[in-house]
C-alpha cells in the first residue's frame, strides 16, 4: 500500500473513534528504535491537519528524565534505557490523563534535552475533536495501555532499523561505528527486552510492516 492509502485507513478509523467517544482521541505509535515512528508520526500528523482534523504530535522526548536518573544505571546500560529513560509517570499524568478531563488540556514538555534542565510549562488547552498522537518506543508498557484509543506499530526488522539508525544518528552519536555500538548495545538490546517483557504486537490494534517505506503493508 501506498503511504496515502495507509494514512486514508487510520483517518478513518479516527474519524470513527471521534464520533464515539466525544472526548480527545489518543493514538499511540510504536516500534523498536529507528524504526521510522517520528517521521510517520509527523507525516500523518500533517495529514489529518490536512483533512480539517485538529491533530496534533506529542513527543514522549519531551519527557526524558535528567541525566542523574536516566543513566543511574550505567550510561550504555539497556535495561537503564528501558526503565529509566522518560518520566512515564508525567507523561501519562500530564498528557494522557489530562487530556482526558472535562477541560483537556496537555503539557507540551516537562524536559529541555539538551541543556538537561527541567520545564515548567502551562498546559495547553485542547476541543474534544482534537486528537494527540504520539511516538515512541515503549508506549505499550502497561503504565500507558488504559489511555490510547487507537495502538499502532510499525514493525520492521532489526537489522533494516539498524542501519537507518546509524544513518539518522551518526552525526550526534560520534560516528558510524559509535552509533552501530549505541544501538546494539543499549537501544536495540533495551527494545529486545521491551518485546520480551511487553509483547507490542499483541496489544496493538493495527500493524504496519514499514520495511519498505514505497510499499507499506498492513498486517493487522
Amino acid at each position: 500500500m501506498t503511504e496515502k492509502e495507509v494514512f486514508e485507513e487510520l483517518m478513518h478509523r479516527i474519524r470513527c473513534l471521534q464520533d464515539k467517544k466525544q472526548k480527545v482521541v489518543l493514538v499511540g505509535i510504536n516500534g523498536i528504535e529507528g524504526t521510522g515512528k517520528t517521521v510517520f508520526c509527523s507525516k500523518f500528523t500533517q495529514y489529518l491537519q490536512s483533512h480539517q482534523i485538529n491533530a496534533i504530535h506529542v513527543s514522549i522526548d519531551g519527557f526524558h528524565n535528567t541525566k542523574e536518573i536516566r543513566y543511574k544505571q550505567g550510561r550504555d546500560a539497556a535495561k537503564g534505557y528501558l526503565e529509566d529513560a522518560y518520566d512515564e509517570t508525567a507523561f501519562a499524568d500530564k498528557v494522557l490523563k489530562s487530556s482526558q478531563d472535562k477541560q483537556p488540556v496537555f503539557t507540551e514538555k516537562i524536559h529541555d534535552l539538551e541543556t538537561d534542565e527541567l520545564l515548567y510549562l502551562e498546559p495547553i488547552k485542547l476541543t474534544p475533536t482534537s486528537v494527540l498522537l504520539t511516538d515512541g518506543a515503549y508506549l505499550f508498557k502497561d503504565i500507558f495501555l488504559p489511555y490510547w484509543d487507537l495502538k499502532i506499530y510499525l514493525k520492521t526488522d532489526f537489522q533494516v532499523a539498524l542501519q537507518r539508525g546509524i544513518e539518522r544518528d551518526a552525526a550526534i552519536l560520534g560516528g558510524v561505528e559509535q552509533a552501530k555500538e549505541k544501538y546494539k548495545n543499549r537501544y536495540h538490546l533495551a527494545s529486545a527486552m521491551y518485546i520480551h517483557a511487553c509483547a507490542p504486537e499483541t496489544k496493538a490494534d493495527i500493524i504496519i510492516n514499514n520495511t519498505d517505506f514505497e510499499n507499506l503493508v498492513i498486517e493487522k
